[in-house]
């Protein structure tokens, strides 16, 4: 195992962090991403209308993470760093290279080794086996396979299908005892809301406005790749009112969602297993529904792409009631979980990278470690400013070959750039790779609508260094790394 960077010798973290390294009962581990989940849109998360009860009774039994931020805006490098508990480009799976390298451990080979059954459930193409993410699973169901082609006529991406799945499973396990007696690793990856967001009825129509015209609704519900691309370059594709109707699509879609995750926890609170596993809920990213001028999650790193729902519940570890406000980060999971099961982690890169390796708060057993190291170059901030995040866009390389190759008239130079979103407690750098940085204060202007970087050019240029020196970095890996100054 590689050693911690700062000089601390490689350990197996796994039995630092617990209190005891016994070979007690480990608990079973269902870790459920909602894909393009954003935080605001979670009545437990403050959103006023109620789109997740089902959930918000789940956290009412555990921890509520308000401040969780995914490190890339996207499905692969942000599954990627959730498996292996690294930044996307220490892992380098993204734009550039769409692969997971077998050399990183991930979280489910970690606890297959340490004789869990481990099963994977995904409805996303981009967190299929093609891309890597399979590596460690006894069995891992791509069910984007079964619906891509009648997903318009049945309304559904795949959850209904894939929730019947985890039942079998779990009936099959009840009368089995020698399954019985082996723990179990569950990942589900629900798709539902992605584009198009078609949930079916009564969801699709609960949160429409009243008086929405239903032939928009029928036309938006089918609204989809590449038609979000037309709108964020400026070449039309929506009409007036359409964001509206989205944005009550998605609501739709979110709790048509909730609902299945009740059922999911339904079905292991009917077999007695439910206080008896980690339930994590969680998502690899948010979604733009005409925020700052965007759709869906491409080219940008603004807050409804980075903030995600969190959610954590362990009786056995997590007190009943937490709402934690301390920011965290979604590879954080990764050794918070294998932590509560007693495995070593394994990824603990060179290079100083920060929060790698970090364990969630709140958590019973678990003692919070990892390094944040400061950068070598540029300005350090003053102390007490709070934790660095950091949150990653490659060069979206494969997506600006669509773009040029569907809208030929459209200039593509604008959007070839790598952005990095950087925090020092509320300040907010969104560094972009040809210069045209922005700077936010997130205590005063959380919905970053006013860009601070034209008055404050100092602290830009000092937060721009630290940003540089992360991404040259030894650990950084193509396609983020910089070259030297």
């Amino acid at each position: 195992m590689k050693g911690f960077p700062g000089g601390l010798p490689g350990i197996a973290l796994g039995c630092v962090l617990l209190a005891g390294c016994g070979q007690g009962s480990r608990p079973n581990i269902v870790l459920v991403v909602i894909d393009t989940a954003r935080a605001d849109r979670f009545s437990f998360d403050g959103y006023a209308r109620q789109t997740s009860p089902q959930i918000a009774a789940l956290a009412s039994e555990g921890a509520i993470y308000g401040q969780a931020i995914t490190p890339a805006p996207w499905t692969l490098p942000a599954h990627s760093s959730l498996f292996t508990g690294l930044f996307p480009s220490s892992h380098g799976a993204d734009s550039g290279h769409l692969h997971l390298d077998e050399k990183f451990r991930t979280l489910a080979e970690s606890l297959h080794d340490a004789g869990y059954r481990t099963l994977g459930y995904v409805a996303n193409p981009w967190a299929g086996r093609q891309y890597g993410l399979d590596q460690g699973f006894d069995e891992y169901e791509e069910f984007w396979r079964k619906t891509e082609k009648d997903r318009m006529e049945r309304d559904d991406a795949g959850a209904a299908e894939l929730n019947g799945r985890v039942e079998r499973f779990l009936a099959w396990r009840q009368d089995n005892p020698a399954a019985r007696d082996q723990p179990f690793f569950v990942f589900i990856n629900y798709l539902e809301p992605h584009l198009p967001y078609n949930p079916p009825e009564p969801w699709r129509s609960r949160f429409l406005s009243p008086g929405t015209d239903g032939a928009a609704v029928e036309r938006l519900r089918h609204f989809k790749h590449p038609d979000e691309v037309k709108y964020v370059l400026g070449l039309g594709g929506l009409k007036e009112g359409d964001l509206n109707v989205l944005s009550d699509l998605y609501d739709g879609e979110i709790s048509y969602i909730d609902e299945k995750v009740g059922e999911l926890a339904a079905f292991l609170r009917a077999r007695g297993l439910l206080d008896r596993t980690v339930l994590v809920i969680t998502s690899d990213h948010g979604e733009a529904i005409g925020d700052h001028g965007f759709l869906d999650h491409k080219m940008s790193v603004f807050q409804e792409l980075l903030n995600v729902p969190l959610v954590v519940r362990y009786p056995a570890a997590v007190e009943s009631g937490q709402r934690i406000a301390e920011p965290v980060m979604l590879q954080d999971v990764y050794a918070t979980l294998l932590g509560l099961a007693g495995v070593p982690v394994e990824n603990a890169p060179d290079g100083g990278d920060r929060r790698e390796s970090i364990v969630l708060p709140g958590i019973r057993g678990l003692r919070r470690g990892g390094l944040r190291s400061v950068p070598e170059r540029g300005g350090e901030a003053p102390p007490g400013e709070g934790p660095v995040l950091v949150s990653e866009f490659a060069r979206p390389i494969q997506f600006l070959e669509i773009i040029q190759e569907r809208f030929p008239e459209v200039r593509i130079v604008p959007w070839d750039r790598a952005l990095v979103a950087y925090r020092f407690g509320a300040e907010k750098l969104h560094w972009a790779s040809d210069g045209r940085h922005r700077l936010y204060d997130l205590a005063r202007d959380p919905l970053e609508t006013t860009d601070l970087a034209a008055e404050r050019p100092d602290r830009v240029r000092a937060l721009a260094a630290q940003v540089e020196s992360w991404l040259r970095r030894p650990a950084a890996r193509a396609p983020y790394r910089l070259p030297p100054p």
